[in-house]
């Protein structure tokens, strides 16, 4: 390996090193052993952060292979932040981007981004909603969805993986979820139908909806003749959840 002439050559040899040192040679100059250890200490470092933050996913996988993975996400993801505490949502991402080396379990990037969110709700900078929405206002007027509430669809049952059970392959529907943080500071998850996880996601997704002229528009399309039952069913599903302050009115 030809020697690194200027500081900018020498800081990309030593980094391309500390990503993978199986492969990249210590650039000359520099002390093999110290560059061992250094290298050592910021994969067991980082490996030990990824481990607290994705413990479902340490816990099921032999440690060859978290360890197999830890280091093809040091050489293959280019992380756009700096700060340790984003550490796990780039982790999330490397998951959903990369093809999956052939042993690991196929649903490892649904419960990546399951475990995130608890993180990154926990982390979040936003207030819960300071009361509930009031009952008579709920469907009439323009609420939208807390920041703190996000409602989820993954093709596997990533609430239920353990070290005692792992799926092979999707169940046959979806299964919705829906994460909060709670008044306690506490993540909460609850799983939902899919008329639930629609209604929430709609509300998500179109801030100031009221409710109640969409889910008459849904009756209709859907050709349910008793509507004002649907809408009343609704409702009762969006109360169900308001006792959270997860909605906001606008």
């Amino acid at each position: 390996m030809t020697a690194p002439t200027t500081l900018r050559e020498l800081q990309k040899a030593f980094t391309e090193h500390l990503r993978d040192p199986d492969h990249v040679p210590v650039p000359p100059g520099l002390d093999q052993r110290r560059v061992g250890i250094y290298s050592d200490l910021i994969f067991n470092n980082v490996s030990s952060l990824l481990s607290d933050f994705f413990p479902v996913i340490h816990s099921i996988l032999p440690p060859a292979a978290w360890d197999a993975m830890v280091r093809d996400f040091f050489i293959s993801h280019e992380s756009q932040t700096p700060y340790f505490p984003a550490l796990s949502g780039e982790f999330a991402n490397y998951l959903a981007a990369r093809q999956l080396p052939g042993g690991l379990p196929q649903f490892l990037p649904e419960l990546a981004h399951y475990e995130w969110i608890e993180l990154a709700l926990y982390t979040m900078e936003a207030e819960p909603p300071e009361a509930v929405v009031a009952v008579e206002s709920l469907g009439t007027h323009p609420i939208r969805l807390s920041p703190l509430a996000v409602p989820l669809a993954y093709q596997y049952p990533v609430h239920q993986i353990s070290p005692d059970f792992q799926p092979i392959a999707p169940g046959d529907e979806p299964v919705f979820i829906l994460v909060i943080r709670d008044l306690e500071e506490q993540i909460r998850f609850f799983e939902l139908q899919a008329l639930s996880f629609q209604l929430l996601n709609h509300i998500r997704e179109n801030p100031g909806l009221i409710v109640q002229d969409w889910l008459m528009q849904l009756a209709g399309q859907a050709g349910i003749e008793e509507k004002s039952v649907f809408v009343r069913n609704g409702l009762a599903l969006l109360q169900s959840f308001n006792e959270h302050r997860i909605f906001i009115q606008d």
